[in-house]
């Protein structure tokens, strides 16, 4: 039998079994597998089974479905498939004669594997969202934040003066 184990905290330790010719996902009461969460769609995707094949379908959904992480329109699962309906995470599993279909791994092209030791970079200004820091109001803010700070010490040595003529 065929199940989606949910791996995210929303779903987890939760099993659907797969025993349908087709199961659709979504957040619509009228899915056979609800998940009530924010990135799902109302009809989000379907499973299909053609005998021991399991074919996922995205549906048109908003956020997109993903199976071990990059984006589908359509795709046949294999056991220990990581699939992701929305931001909600699954393990797809299944056994028998299913698990013996599995195909060679597959491989993950964003993956860039270096030899040698890893260095520290030379500067962290690179790894900002909002880029490097400007230096060109650099000295205006120096001098605005100064003239406050002669100020706040003007005014409290005249609080100090005013307070020692009352005694």
């Amino acid at each position: 039998m065929a199940v989606l184990i949910g791996m995210s905290p929303e779903v987890k330790g939760k099993n659907f079994e797969l025993d349908r010719e087709k199961i659709t996902i979504g957040r619509n009461a009228t899915n056979m597998i609800v998940l009530d969460h924010p990135t799902v769609s109302g009809k989000h995707c379907q499973i299909s089974r053609v005998g021991n094949r399991f074919t996922l379908t995205d549906l048109g959904s908003t956020n997109g479905t993903r199976v071990n992480s990059q984006e589908i329109k359509e795709i046949d699962l294999h056991p220990k498939d990581l699939v992701q309906i929305g931001s909600i995470e699954f393990l797809f599993d299944a056994e028998g004669e299913e698990a013996s279909s599995r195909p060679e791994a597959r491989v993950q092209p964003d993956v860039v594997v270096t030899t040698g030791p890893a260095t520290a970079p030379i500067s962290f200004t690179s790894i900002s969202p909002f880029g490097p820091r400007r230096k060109e109001n650099q000295a205006l803010w120096y001098t605005l934040i100064g003239i406050v700070g002669v100020l706040a010490l003007a005014g409290l040595a005249w609080f100090l003066l005013k307070l020692f003529e009352l005694w």
